[in-house]
C-alpha cells in the first residue's frame, strides 16, 4: 500500500471510490481469466494503491502475453483468485467502481466473484462515457488516446496498476478543468441512466419507440451486428446491457455497437415477420443463422397397391395438398433421418421405412429385435398403417382451416393504423400496411407466388390457430 497519488473532490462522486483495472488471458467474460488486477481506492483515509498477479489457471495466449508482458511463468507462482478474494473485496467493498470501459473489468470480477458462490452489486462509472461528456470536441477516448492527450505519467501501459493510476490522474486533471457543475452533470449522467456500451451516444436510446418494432445494432463503418423484435423496442435494447454482465457473447456484441435504428411495427406479429425476413437477408453476425431455403422437403404417406401406407419425401411444391405433410426439412438426408427417428421406437419394418421392398421376408430390423413384424405377418397391415400414422403424428404440419386464401388484420394499439397479411395454406403471399382500412383488392393483386417457409409457418399456424394480438381474420 502507498500513498503516492495525490487525493482530489470529485463533484457528484459521493463516497468512496475504488479505481479498478484488469488484464486477463483474452476477452471472453466467461471463457478466460484474469492474469492481474490494481485497485486505486480514494476514502476519507486518502488515496491507497494495490495490486496483485494473479494465476489465471490457464495458459495465456502468446499475442496476450505480447500485449501485457504478463507470461505464464510470471503467474505460475501468483495466488488465485479465490485466495486473494477477500482482499480484493475489502477494497471494492461500498466504493463506486470506475474503470476505463467499466463494463469489461466489471464483468470480469463479478463473473470471477460468481464462480465463489458470492453475488457482487456496485455502483459503476465508466471514464470513457465521462471523456465523451466532458471532451466531446475529442474523437479518441481510449486510455492510450488519454494518457497521450493530457500527458499523464505512466511507468506500463497495460499493466493492472499503471491503467488505474493513470484513470485516476484522468479522473483529477478533469476535475481541475471542467467546473464543479459540468464534472457533477457528467457523472449524474451516467447514474440517472441505466448504463450503455461505451461507443454509443445517449441520445440514441432516447430516439428508440417504445411501441412494438424491429431494431438493429450497428458497429464501425455501419457494419450490422444484430437484428431482434420486440413488442416494446426501447425497453427490450435497455435489456442487453444488463444482460453483458453474464453473457461473453452480448459483452462482446454491446462493446462493438455505435449506433442502433429501429423500424416500428403494426403489432407483435408484423415484428416477427419483419425480423425473420431481415435476418434472412442480411446474417448479422450475432443472430442465430436463419437461412433463406430455396427448397424445402417433406414427408407424406401414400398408400400402395396392398393398402400399405409407406412414406415419401417430396419437395414440398410436389406434396399432395388434399394429403397431411410430416415436417418442413432443409434437406431429404434431414428429412430421412427424421422418419428414421420416429420409426425405430414404433417397431416399424424397414422395408416400409428403408426401401419399397415388398414386406412378405423378414427385414433386417426382425433380426435386429427393432420390427414388430409386419413382415413375417406377426402383425396386420392396418395395425403398422395406425403404428406408422402414429409415430409421424408429431411431425405433422396443421392442415390449413380455411377453403382458400384469408387477410390476417392486424391493427396497431393507437386502432388507426394496420398491416393486412394475405396467407393461404401458410403461405405469405403478401402485405400492406396503412391507416384506416385494407385494400382488398390491391392486397391481392400484389400477391407473390406461394412459398411455405419454416419459421414462417410456425408464426403464422400459432397466430391463426390460437390468435395473435390485436388481429382479425377475415376469410376471402
Amino acid at each position: 500500500m502507498t500513498d503516492t497519488l495525490k487525493q482530489s473532490f470529485f463533484p457528484g462522486l459521493n463516497g468512496p471510490l475504488a479505481i479498478v483495472d484488469i488484464e486477463t488471458t483474452g476477452g471472453n467474460v466467461t471463457r478466460d481469466r484474469i492474469t492481474e488486477i490494481g485497485i486505486v481506492t480514494v476514502d476519507d483515509k486518502g488515496v491507497h494503491e494495490w495490486s496483485t498477479l494473479i494465476n489465471p489457471g490457464m495458459a495465456i495466449p502468446k499475442t496476450v502475453q505480447a500485449l501485457t508482458g504478463i507470461d505464464n511463468e510470471m503467474v505460475a507462482d501468483a495466488p488465485r483468485f479465490e485466495q486473494v478474494a477477500k482482499q480484493i473485496w475489502l477494497r471494492l467493498e461500498g466504493k463506486v467502481f470506475i474503470a476505463h470501459n467499466v463494463r469489461f473489468d466489471y464483468g470480469f470480477i463479478r463473473n470471477a466473484f460468481a464462480d465463489l458462490g458470492f453475488p457482487v452489486q456496485l455502483n459503476l462509472l465508466c471514464t470513457v462515457k465521462l471523456s465523451r461528456a466532458l471532451y466531446p470536441e475529442f474523437k479518441r477516448h481510449g486510455l492510450e488516446a488519454i494518457i497521450q492527450r493530457f500527458d499523464i505519467p505512466t511507468s506500463a501501459r497495460h499493466r493492472a496498476l499503471a491503467d488505474a493510476r493513470a484513470t485516476y490522474h484522468f479522473l483529477t486533471i478533469a476535475q481541475q478543468e471542467k467546473t464543479a457543475a459540468a464534472f457533477m452533470t457528467a457523472v449524474q449522467g451516467q447514474t440517472r441512466r441505466p448504463s450503455l456500451p461505451p461507443g454509443l451516444e445517449p441520445g440514441v436510446i432516447e430516439r428508440l419507440p417504445n411501441t412494438p418494432g424491429v431494431y438493429y445494432f450497428y458497429g464501425d463503418n455501419d457494419n450490422l451486428l444484430y437484428i431482434g423484435k420486440s413488442i416494446n423496442v426501447r425497453k427490450r435494447v435497455m435489456s442487453h446491457f444488463s444482460a453483458d454482465k453474464a453473457s461473453a457473447k452480448a459483452m462482446a456484441m454491446c462493446q462493438q455497437i455505435r449506433d442502433i435504428q429501429a423500424e416500428p411495427t403494426t403489432g407483435e406479429l408484423s415484428a416477427l415477420l419483419l425480423e425473420s425476413a431481415e435476418i434472412k437477408k442480411h446474417q448479422p453476425i450475432f443472430n442465430r443463422r436463419l437461412r433463406r431455403l430455396s427448397k424445402l422437403y417433406t414427408l407424406q404417406l401414400q398408400e400402395d397397391d396392398a393398402g400399405l401406407l409407406r412414406p415419401h419425401i417430396l419437395p414440398v411444391g410436389e406434396a399432395q395438398r388434399q394429403l397431411k405433410m410430416y415436417g418442413l426439412f432443409p434437406s431429404q438426408k434431414k428429412a430421412r433421418n427424421a422418419l428414421l427417428e420416429a420409426a425405430k421406437p414404433a417397431g416399424l419394418c424397414d422395408h416400409v421405412v428403408l426401401t419399397d421392398t415388398p414386406a412378405v421376408v423378414a427385414c433386417m430390423g426382425w433380426q435386429l429385435n427393432r420390427c414388430r413384424g409386419l413382415c413375417t405377418g406377426s402383425i396386420s397391415t392396418v395395425q403398422h398403417n395406425v403404428w406408422m400414422m402414429e409415430s409421424l403424428a408429431k411431425l405433422a404440419l396443421q392442415a390449413w382451416p380455411y377453403p382458400g386464401p384469408v387477410c390476417l388484420l392486424e391493427h396497431a394499439q393507437n386502432g388507426e393504423q394496420y398491416t393486412a397479411f394475405l396467407i393461404d395454406n401458410w403461405c405469405l403471399l403478401a402485405s400492406q400496411s396503412g391507416i384506416g382500412e385494407p385494400d382488398m383488392d390491391d392486397l391481392r393483386a400484389s400477391a407473390a407466388e406461394p412459398a411455405l417457409d419454416r419459421d414462417l409457418y410456425r408464426y403464422l399456424s400459432k397466430a391463426i390457430l390460437k390468435g395473435a394480438q390485436q388481429t382479425q381474420l377475415i376469410p376471402l
